[in-house]
């Protein structure tokens, strides 16, 4: 027995110095504080799990595992949960730790120290697929139990792809809450159960079956048979009808692989360390806390192709499971379709209007999918935004998500909002050409072939914020609940914002007349921006860049996006016009942040003389639906007078006893001036409606015909003073301007014409004559030039 311990010493010692050798683990989860008083509980009996353990705490200076726990008189301060019984080893929970039963005893006693229990789990690589697997499939984590040559297997095979997780530490005396013994030991094995159960498919995934199976039941389902009924219009359904529901549900599955999971991780992991100077996550601790006891859906803003392979990327290297992803059939390529179905895509139809099988096959996919405990992923602007802002939602997918809701689900469903903000986007050159006109390139292998050039280019860094999550539950029984989802889906994306140097330097430099500026004011009006921003940080979750303002500067430098002129009176900081159309999608990714400053900016201004602060606040309301409407921002009287106070503050309006003006100083002015130019496109397109919509009067338009009418005017505005904004004669962005003034009631659609009474007649009179105030007059002139009455009756 003497000679026995040293050899036993000395495996385990020759043993973890192999672990520490091989395995490069990924650490997740909070490491608990380093005391003396840690238990760590791991799920299963294994060698290999207690040895990571070992080296992991040793690495983060926690008490290693054999370390003895002293004050209470044990020899270990670890335990296996489950201890396996019969002759296969597969029974687990008939069995708790000898070591756990004797720690709970002397916990009893008054005079025990308080002891911290951390359970941990352990993850040797994550198959997703058992239907079509290579070697490190068959050896990676499943649902099964592993076996010891498994285990054996995983550590010389997976030994890059394991996780540890460090599990929310839990007060131990506190969870026997006075029971007795054997009740207190149940209670803590069961919520130590939990906890082990959680995690496991918060990482792995739920235990899906056959990728066959899935879609079996799907066609079984009563919704898909009764749209096939009905298909058949009372007559006996056809084989026809049936096949065209199965070719629907094999065209839209998922048919997630773990060697596609694999392969796809390391391209993108060599595509990200050529492209990107690195990716920041924000937010992301209470997803992984969330995970464990919810389905998650993934909602984020959709801004180029990367968006769902960085974030899929993110999620498996945080250690959760990859969501299952809703994607345009156009992606479904030959070869490329196949990877990304593997790792989670499932594709839709752009259109499928009028077909209900197809619909039915659609919802009771993703009701599946849902109900198993798989996450989600879906963009709610349906496309990617080619001018930078947010779009209007499309809710189909909201609507079939809540409609599962209503189902019922076994777990609760959380949504949640994710903002990725880019230095640059790599299909700038494509959306100037969209933007100029020419018609979307269609997706193909051939374009993937040729964005291989991508990788000698340098695109700045990347940020994902993940916002508060959303419970769906609340929107499930209302009128146009999708629609209330999606504008706060919509309004958590842009109060997540992330503002890099891109974005700061594309408000300022757009807002010059030849959108070229001296480098010193340059920087000192980055200063006045991000100063607005933080002395707002009680009502966003901006992530600001808080770089030098030369170092954002030299950002945009080191990215191409604009161009410095030396000269010996000082730099000079601008854009071409090719760049000054590229950099208004950069710019309206940060307009919203910025909305309430520079709406009171415009008012004092272009005003000739002074404002009172009530007559302020009563034209910044008037103009603040239709801002928050357009941007997806909130803005109310409460912002208006925070946000005056702080323009007090920093000398950018001055308040005296006969009102409110620009500041005397012209330096202070042209802060002022910059500031009130981000957001003057917005309001002249306002007037421009306002105006035709009133010279016309009720009933002369309909709406088609007032977009026509709005387009020409834009247009020619644009051309005549050298807008280069794309949006400014967004056709999207006057249609939404209208269904605000409908939504308002201000304006009545009936039998294809825009009426309204004389009140809102009125109101529209008003609103014009404060915009005389703010509307430059050479805008006024155009507008009253081009803005001809022309209807049919």
């Amino acid at each position: 027995m003497r000679l026995a311990e040293p050899i036993k010493r000395f495996n385990y010692r020759l043993a973890q110095g192999i672990v520490r050798a091989l395995v490069r683990p990924t650490v997740t989860g909070a490491p608990p504080p380093a005391t003396d008083e840690i238990v760590y509980a791991l799920p299963n009996r294994s060698l290999a799990d207690l040895l990571l353990l070992d080296v992991v705490a040793t690495a983060e200076g926690l008490p290693p595992p054999r370390q003895r726990l002293g004050e209470l008189d044990e020899g270990r301060r670890f335990f296996f949960l489950n201890r396996p019984t019969g002759w296969r080893r597969r029974h687990t929970m008939r069995r708790t730790s000898a070591r756990m039963r004797r720690i709970q005893g002397r916990l009893r006693q008054s005079q025990a120290p308080a002891v911290t229990l951390v359970p941990v789990s352990v993850f040797w690589g994550r198959a997703a697929d058992k239907e079509r697997s290579w070697l490190r499939s068959l050896v990676s984590e499943s649902w099964g139990t592993s076996s010891r040559l498994r285990r054996l297997l995983g550590l010389l095979f997976n030994r890059k792809d394991v996780l540890l997780h460090f599990h929310r530490p839990l007060p131990w005396r506190d969870l026997a809450g006075g029971l007795d013994p054997a009740r207190a030991e149940r209670r803590v094995a069961r919520l130590l159960r939990v906890r082990f159960r959680n995690q496991r498919q918060a990482t792995l995934g739920p235990d899906l079956s056959h990728r066959r199976t899935l879609i079996e039941r799907v066609l079984a389902s009563p919704q898909v048979r009764a749209a096939i009924e009905a298909e058949a219009k009372g007559q006996p359904a056809q084989p026809a009808h049936r096949a065209r529901a199965r070719k629907a549900a094999f065209a839209i599955a998922a048919n997630m692989s773990f060697p596609a999971m694999r392969l796809l991780d390391r391209f993108l992991t060599w595509f990200w360390s050529r492209i990107y100077d690195g990716v920041a996550v924000h937010g992301l601790e209470h997803v992984t806390d969330l995970a464990a006891t919810h389905t998650l859906v993934f909602a984020p803003c959709h801004r180029s192709h990367i968006d769902y392979l960085l974030l899929s990327y993110v999620l498996h290297h945080q250690g959760l499971m990859l969501p299952h992803i809703a994607s345009g059939d156009n992606l479904d390529l030959p070869v490329v379709g196949r990877l990304l179905r593997g790792c989670g895509a499932f594709f839709i139809r752009r259109s499928f209007r009028g077909d209900d099988i197809y619909r039915a096959v659609l919802d009771e996919y993703l009701y599946q999918t849902l109900r198993r405990g798989h996450s989600v992923e879906y963009f709610i602007e349906g496309t990617r935004s080619r001018t930078g802002r947010l779009l209007p939602a499309r809710t189909g997918m909201l609507q079939t998500t809540l409609d599962a809701v209503a189902r019922g689900l076994p777990r609760p469903l959380a949504v949640i909002p994710v903002h990725i903000a880019y230095e640059k986007v790599i299909e700038a050159a494509s959306f100037d050409e969209e933007l100029a006109g020419r018609s979307k390139r269609p997706e193909s292998v051939g374009g993937i072939v040729r964005a291989r050039r991508l990788v000698r280019q340098a695109f700045g860094s990347v940020t994902l914020a993940f916002a508060a999550p959303i419970e769906p539950d609340a929107y499930v029984a209302t009128e146009a609940g999708s629609h209330r989802l999606a504008n706060e889906i919509l309004g958590r994306l842009n109060r997540s914002a992330s503002i890099n140097a891109t974005h700061l330097v594309a408000l300022v430099t757009l807002a010059m007349p030849r959108h070229a500026i001296d480098a010193a004011a340059l920087g000192t009006q980055l200063d006045v921006y991000r100063e607005l921003l933080e002395r707002e940080r009680h009502h966003h979750n901006h992530a600001i860049d808080w770089r030098p303002s030369h170092r954002l500067i030299d950002r945009t430098l080191e990215l191409g996006l604009v161009h410095r002129e030396q000269s010996p009176a000082g730099d000079v900081i601008s854009l071409d016009d090719a760049g000054a159309v590229r950099m208004t999608w950069y710019a309206n990714n940060a307009l919203h942040t910025l909305a309430a400053p520079a709406l009171i900016a415009c008012f004092v201004v272009e005003r000739r003389g002074s404002i009172s602060a009530k007559a302020l606040t009563r034209a910044f309301a008037g103009l603040a639906p239709l801002i928050a409407n357009e941007l997806h921002t909130h803005v109310d009287a409460r912002a208006c007078r925070r946000c005056l106070r702080h323009m007090r503050t920093m000398g950018l309006v001055e308040v005296a006893p006969d009102g409110i003006t620009a500041p005397r100083d012209l330096e202070r002015r042209f802060r002022t001036e910059l500031l009130a130019r981000i957001l003057m496109p917005a309001l002249e397109r306002y007037y421009i409606a306002s105006t035709i919509l009133a010279r016309s009067g009720t009933g002369r338009l309909s709406r088609a015909e007032l977009m026509e009418q709005c387009g020409a005017t834009s247009e020619r505005i644009s051309r005549l003073y050298g807008s280069n904004a794309p949006e400014f004669h967004d056709a999207r962005l006057f249609h939404g301007f209208l269904d605000a003034l409908i939504r308002l009631g201000l304006v009545a659609e009936d039998d294809d014409r825009l009426r309204f009474d004389d009140t809102a007649q009125g109101a529209l009179a008003t609103a014009l004559a404060e915009a005389e105030e703010v509307i430059p007059a050479e805008i006024r002139f155009a507008v009253r030039r081009s803005s001809g009455v022309r209807t049919e009756r």
